[in-house]
């Protein structure tokens, strides 16, 4: 009873606050000027006006976007509560739409929030280049999307779509020059080649803007951006029934990966009695050693939550080296003190710290070609073929200690690519529209990187070995899935309709796993170390793991031999099949309000990840996950469409979610593992309004209100002892998803006034805020507080002025501009440190845009 009092009361709450609609203001569609314009939609495969679509959507046009300074996903959740980003470890993007989301690093880990490019998927979240390149608007459609659109859209679907080639000539420049010395330039042409041809070339540099520092040393940045991207867009009529669309979108992205920053070391902690020992012998003693007694018991005492069987060995192997004046071992003493260093200055977003020449440009790179084709088979029915190619090349380097130790340092390099082919036909009648059709998509993956970890206080050999140095990590995957699907919305009263769809997909997946010592690998490697082992495990003497050979330890998976090792690649498959569908029920009153309903169920793929492993239970995937969504919500143009209200409620029943989470390795303390939750749920409301009181103010407001829990007993995996982030074991039951704030919202408002007939001053000012959250998973016994996320709210102005033919304007604009350091996300990764990556400090600038026809 509980439940529903607290989520009456947040309804209530949320209606009095209200939020967004799709800064429609900028809409495509030509309103009076005391009217909100209509933004036009195709969340259902066909251009429909947003309040006409019975399904919570938000969307914004291109020039809506470039005011707000939204670029990409990245910034998205200033105009989409309840949406978050953050980068993971290696910088994938990671998505959450309403509490479904995945963290992982996985070049080809899928998101269960799809994104695409005119309806061609962009099928991992590294493949985002060039989204908001010369972009007609953007469509965020939420709830499980799986009927129509597909790629395990649990959480929902983002469709930008681009601008067109045009039936007459006409170009754009924009030019912007902001902090950090940061420049943009883009710009378009547009026009008619023949009576049957026409085109559209857009392209974009972005340079500059290295906003970070090292704390160590000052005069070394990082952050830069380094970007060069196009977009060809070809549009050929041969025929009347025939309209064939082509897209060539290249890019170009040295940009610098951003650098974390060092918030705490694990083995700093001491109790009391542990310091004082420690002080009194100074081979033993941590000089930033922090008095806490009650997490340093929870590490240390055999049977609580905490208990770490490595922590004290790792913590005196880290002192021992920090405090070691043996000249040979200088260096290692140096590292082994950087990682009981100080946290960066707080407040300040911009002082980090990395390992010298490790961080710099990347090497990456983009490509994809679309090809669409639609052939009108009768006046009503039409014939559609899409078709994409795209390639990803990923090659840059990560720190993750944030620290100048070389404990965790991380080069990595591969390459995504992905076909994708879908055929459907689709008809309309006064009273039906319907889409039948097929999928096909093509997914492969190669993943590579180095650990290197010498100063890693996991890095705790036998006696009478040195360090280990340098290890090689390979995965690689592949994915097939084939999907049938169709769709009908039907009239069947004058205010009534009623919608229906389902989807059949299969998935066929494999996963090659391989870590290894490098054969250049010098010192000592690696694999010395599981030939010792493998021997203790099984008793005997096998032939020694070399250079090159991989050194996963057995444990009885996938058939092998408990304690040996398994030399080879390991090749492992996992072919599921599941049906998704939506049915929905909508009334639309003759003033214009609608009412709908819509209950749906969705399906998320497994997910392999690129994890490196020491045992082979670690390459067990994740299987396929489901969410069952329910919803009801209305949309109600008011007051003569000067003010436009949405509002929605929704439940999700989710299950089998995917985590990446840590199981416990008696080698190196914790790894990580893909799992699944059993049972969990999300419910949550959404309000949007967009108004314009007086003519020259337009006035909107956007809030969510989540409430997630896990329902079920969660405690192990596979008969694994399941750990969050902090390193607690234990049941996760009623713990609140990761990376799921309650609360989540935003206002803007824009005054703009007319002088004379020509031009127009405006002044705009947005505010976003979000609620704390947490990156792992944690209740009242099982301890996460140094992952929690605290809340944040930033403030964006602007001011200019616009031609009032859309001609020209001038904006200056400044981004956060109260200088709020807030963070995105908080981990750790096999290792004492505990980093953090921050949103982007104040900026301000000036741009011009201009367009000629």
């Amino acid at each position: 009873m509980e439940k529903y009092t607290r989520l009456r009361a947040a309804v209530h709450l949320a209606l009095l606050v209200g939020p967004l609609v799709g800064y429609a203001a900028n809409a495509e569609s030509t309103k009076d000027m005391d009217e909100l314009a209509v933004i036009t939609v195709t969340a259902q495969k066909r251009v429909q006006p947003i309040n006409d679509v019975g399904m919570t959507i938000q969307a914004a046009t291109g020039n809506a976007l470039e005011n707000l300074g939204i670029h990409g996903p990245g910034s998205l959740a200033k105009i989409v509560p309840g949406f978050t980003y953050t980068n993971s470890i290696y910088e994938t993007p990671v998505f959450t739409l309403r509490g479904i989301g995945l963290y992982d690093a996985t070049f080809g880990g899928l998101s269960p929030v799809a994104i695409y490019t005119d309806q061609f998927p962009r099928n991992f979240p590294v493949m985002s280049s060039a989204l908001d390149l010369d972009i007609k608007r953007v469509e965020v459609m939420k709830g499980p999307q799986g009927t129509l659109f597909g790629q395990s859209a649990t959480g929902g679907a983002i469709n930008y779509i681009t601008a067109k080639p045009t039936d007459h000539y006409e170009a754009g420049l924009d030019v912007s020059d902001e902090r950090f010395n940061k420049q943009a330039i883009s710009g378009f042409i547009s026009g008619p080649i023949s009576n049957t041809l026409k085109a559209r070339l857009a392209v974009r540099s972005i340079q500059g803007g290295a906003w970070q520092y090292s704390i160590s040393r000052p005069n070394d940045q990082n952050g830069a951006t380094r970007l060069l991207e196009g977009r060809l867009t070809v549009d050929w009529t041969p025929i009347d029934r025939l309209t064939v669309e082509s897209s060539f979108t290249a890019v170009r992205d040295t940009s610098d990966a951003q650098a974390p920053q060092f918030v705490s070391a694990k083995y700093d902690i001491y109790s009391t009695a542990a310091l004082a020992a420690a002080n009194a012998n100074p081979a033993t003693r941590n000089p930033y050693g922090i008095v806490n007694n009650t997490l340093y018991a929870l590490f240390t005492t055999p049977g609580s939550p905490g208990y770490d069987s490595t922590f004290l060995a790792n913590q005196n192997l880290v002192v021992t080296r920090a405090n070691d004046t043996n000249p040979a071992d200088a260096a290692l003493a140096a590292g082994s003190l950087a990682l009981l260093g100080t946290p960066a200055e707080p407040g300040n977003a911009r002082a980090a710290e990395w390992t010298p020449n490790l961080l710099g440009p990347s090497n990456n790179g983009y490509f994809q070609g679309t090809l669409r084709a639609d052939y009108d088979l009768t006046p009503s029915i039409t014939l559609t073929s899409l078709s994409a190619w795209a390639h990803q090349k990923l090659d840059y380097a990560q720190d993750l200690d944030a620290t100048t130790a070389t404990s965790m340092d991380v080069p990595i390099w591969g390459t995504v690519s992905t076909f994708n082919e879908e055929v459907h036909l689709s008809g309309a009648s006064d009273v039906w529209h319907w889409i039948v059709g097929a999928n096909y998509d093509n997914d492969a993956t190669r993943q590579s990187n180095d650990f290197i970890m010498a100063e890693n206080p996991a890095n705790l050999p036998f006696p009478g070995m040195a360090p280990d140095t340098v290890t090689y990590n390979n995965f690689s995957s592949s994915l097939q899935t084939y999907a049938g699907f169709l769709n009908a919305e039907y009239k069947f009263r004058h205010n009534w309709s009623v919608s229906a769809g389902a989807r059949y997909t299969k998935n066929d997946q494999t996963a090659s796993y391989c870590i290894s010592d490098p054969t250049s690998d010098i010192g000592q490697s690696t694999s010395a170390i599981f030939s010792v082992l493998q021997d203790l495990l099984t008793g005997s003497t096998l032939p020694p793991v070399g250079p090159g050979q991989c050194f996963s330890l057995g444990d009885g998976s996938y058939g092998t031999t408990f304690g040996k090792a398994t030399l080879t690649s390991m090749t492992h498959s996992l072919n599921q099949s599941n049906v998704s569908y939506r049915v929905g029920l909508n009334y639309k009153f003759d003033q214009g309000t609608l009412l709908y309903g819509t209950v749906s169920q969705g399906y998320k793929a497994g997910l392999f990840s690129a994890i490196g492993a020491s045992s082979t239970s670690q390459y067990v995937p994740a299987v396929q996950e489901k969410v069952v969504a329910y919803e009801t919500g209305f949309k109600a143009p008011l007051f003569h469409n000067r003010m436009n209200w949405d509002g929605a409620l929704f439940y999700y029943d989710y299950r089998d979610k995917q985590v990446r989470g840590d199981v416990f390795d008696p080698i190196y303390g914790l790894l990580e593992k893909m799992i699944n939750v059993p049972k969990s749920r999300v419910y949550g409301v959404e309000t949007e309004i967009l108004a314009r009181p007086i003519d020259p103010l337009t006035v909107s407001l956007s809030a969510t209100y989540l409430k997630s829990e896990v329902m079920s007993s969660f405690s192990t995996f596979d008969g694994t002892a399941v750990y969050n982030a902090e390193g607690f074991t234990g049941n996760f039951k009623g713990s609140t998803l990761p990376f799921t704030p309650k609360v989540s919202g935003n206002a803007d408002a824009e005054y703009d006034w007319q002088i004379g007939r020509s031009w127009s001053p405006f002044l705009g000012g947005h505010v976003f805020y979000q609620a704390s959250e947490n990156t792992t998973f944690s209740n009242g016994t099982l301890y996460a507080g140094d992952f929690a996320i605290p809340a944040y709210a930033t403030l964006d102005l602007r001011a200019g002025a616009r031609s009032q033919n859309d001609r020209w304007q001038v904006t200056v604009y400044g981004r956060n501009v109260l200088n709020k350091t807030y963070t995105t996300s908080i981990t750790s990764y096999l290792g004492d440190s505990r980093f953090r990556l921050t949103g982007m400090p104040a900026v301000y600038g000036i741009s011009l845009r201009m367009k000629f026809e």
